[in-house]
């Protein structure tokens, strides 16, 4: 009974719970580590100018990039009323076997104008390929500074080369292209695309004077076998048309791509841009800085728990 009624409270157990010092350790832990930054200034400072330094000798050892624009438009054929006289004929061209020529066609040309075939040529016939890898080439004794043979550039590396320095954009709003040709030499630059447009022109409109050769002794064989008044229109108004292409072809230079603005060598380099490798460079030298200093810490206490370690034991 004397236990029964003994005050509840009396059999109370407390247990005393310390409070969470996390947010002092955390404010104790950001003031060490900002007086350990402060103490260490002139490590992080060294850093910055070895990493700016580097940054700076990177920037004028770079070679630099000058690219050479030329502003060009694709080029449209004088039909002459052609189109519409064909168009009345166009079911008996058809059953003839007759094709009737189309535009042309600017993905086509922009194709030919990036492929490897065309690029081929243009580098042979400007031998570039000296030029384009002159770092190999010894220009005293004419020959590749590399012994074996399968190491020495070759076509296939050439037209890669070349590509990494063409650049071919199409504005689809206006339909104008821009051909660019980035180098180290401006002057270089400037010719090589110049060159590249001219040499395009000039290989579309051979090929559309052969063809329209083709065309024409064939429809003149067609003529000569036809009796058929209709067809024979036909075939007058197509003959027409391919002479009249063939005589366009032979007057236009700029046959396939209209140059609106040649390229110029520039004055200014394109890259590198050596303010912002050096701003970089000492950012980097920033985040390197703390980084080591940290780091240092870091190797200290652990060096300095294994000794007491190694003490106890």
């Amino acid at each position: 009974m004397n236990n029964m009624s003994e005050d509840p409270k009396a059999s109370t157990k407390y247990v005393m719970v310390e409070a969470s010092p996390s947010a002092d350790e955390d404010e104790i832990d950001l003031l060490e580590l900002i007086r350990t930054l402060i103490r260490a200034w002139k490590t992080i400072v060294g850093i910055i100018i070895i990493c700016t330094g580097l940054a700076v000798v990177y920037a004028l050892y770079i070679p630099e990039v000058f690219k050479a624009e030329t502003l060009l438009a694709p080029a449209h054929e004088e039909k002459a009323g052609a189109s519409s006289a064909l168009s009345k004929f166009g079911g008996l061209a058809s059953m003839a076997g007759i094709s009737i020529p189309s535009d042309s066609n600017l993905v086509q040309v922009l194709a030919t104008l990036q492929s490897r075939k065309f690029l081929k040529v243009f580098i042979v016939e400007n031998k570039l390929l000296p030029v384009l890898f002159e770092d190999i080439w010894d220009e005293k004794n004419q020959s590749w500074k590399l012994e074996p043979k399968e190491d020495q550039p070759n076509d296939h590396k050439a037209i890669e080369s070349f590509k990494s320095i063409l650049s071919v954009d199409e504005d689809k709003k206006s339909g104008l292209i821009t051909l660019s040709i980035s180098w180290k030499d401006p002057k270089v630059a400037a010719k090589w695309a110049n060159q590249l447009v001219k040499q395009l022109n000039e290989q579309l409109r051979e090929q559309a004077i052969a063809e329209s050769q083709k065309r024409v002794g064939y429809l003149e064989q067609e003529l000569a076998k036809t009796t058929l008044q209709d067809m024979r229109a036909v075939l007058y108004s197509l003959l027409e048309s391919e002479k009249q292409k063939a005589m366009l072809a032979n007057v236009n230079e700029d046959f396939a791509l209209e140059v609106i603005d040649p390229a110029v060598a520039p004055e200014s380099r394109s890259k590198p841009n050596r303010k912002l490798i050096v701003v970089l460079g000492g950012v980097c030298g920033v985040f390197l800085g703390i980084f080591a200093i940290f780091f240092g810490q870091f190797l200290q206490k652990l060096n300095s728990s294994n000794i007491q370690q190694t003490k106890e034991s």
